[in-house]
């Protein structure tokens, strides 16, 4: 159930899934209504069309539908305010809770999947999110990837890309003016300290920085998607006159290979790969 009593509060409630419990359990997190409220502020920033108290207006009817269990009625709401140029992880969370709870659980994993890319270290949205993949009929095993990879991918998910890209800017100047610091002997007694701090930062910025270009190359030309329907069949070419090479089902994460209109080819993990129609995914 998600509730907001009001903006000028602002005290509301999600529901979060663990995947060893049996029923949505309520939580709170000031920190996320943190959030919320700072989005909303940014959303009436952005002109009449998105103030902030119709914004909250409508969190808190969807909210109300939602503990009504209309999710339809719910969903619309919050498809509203995402439309009104909110972009908060607290509201694609609770539509991703709504389609849960509707059955639908494609476009459920789909916008947990984009909550999770605006707030990686969330641990509710990554409950539910695990709790959701285990609905899911296929299971894909992924292909072995290297050391290297396999910790960047993890240092990936430990901070969001806007603060990690504020950790590389403030790491340059610190190993900088240390090194300044150093440099020019300002202060004698300082200057090994100086120097020992700029190597520290310098290596910071240079692991932060490979995570950070990593992390911008991944979002700017690998697109994944979600497969939306409850069966999709995956053709050896974009036409429907071809042969089929698998079926994939509902909840599926693929990565977008190549798009052409109606069509788009798309990989699994396991390194099979196919065309579907476009109509079937939903990208992240």
């Amino acid at each position: 159930m998600n509730r907001l009593s009001g903006f000028d509060r602002l005290p509301a409630i999600w529901a979060a899934r663990r995947q060893s419990a049996a029923m949505l359990q309520l939580l709170s997190n000031p920190i996320r209504l943190a959030a919320m409220a700072m989005a909303l502020l940014v959303a009436g920033s952005k002109g009449a069309a998105a103030q902030p108290q119709d914004i909250a207006r409508m969190f808190q009817a969807a909210n109300d539908e939602y503990a009504r269990n209309s999710f339809p009625a719910a969903i619309a709401q919050y498809q509203k305010i995402i439309d009104s140029g909110v972009a908060s992880e607290v509201v694609l969370y609770n539509l991703a809770n709504a389609y849960f709870k509707k059955g639908e659980l494609g476009k459920a994993i789909l916008w947990y999947e984009k909550a999770q890319r605006l707030a990686p270290t969330d641990r509710e949205i990554a409950e539910n999110l695990n709790f959701a993949r285990t609905r899911i009929a296929d299971k894909v095993e992924r292909l072995p990837e290297g050391f290297f990879v396999s910790q960047l991918r993890r240092l990936a998910n430990w901070l969001p890309l806007d603060v990690e890209t504020g950790l590389v800017v403030l790491f340059f100047v610190a190993a900088n003016a240390a090194f300044a610091l150093f440099w020019l002997d300002v202060v004698p007694a300082m200057s090994k300290s100086a120097f020992y701090g700029s190597i520290i930062c310098f290596g910071l910025f240079l692991v932060l920085g490979t995570s950070n270009f990593w992390r911008i190359y991944w979002q700017e030309t690998l697109h994944e998607a979600v497969i939306l329907v409850a069966k999709a069949d995956v053709l050896s070419g974009p036409g429907s006159d071809n042969p089929t090479l698998f079926s994939i089902h509902e909840g599926l994460k693929v990565r977008i290979e190549n798009r052409i209109p109606d069509w788009a080819q798309i990989s699994l993990e396991n390194g099979w790969n196919g065309w579907v129609k476009t109509d079937a995914i939903g990208e992240i």
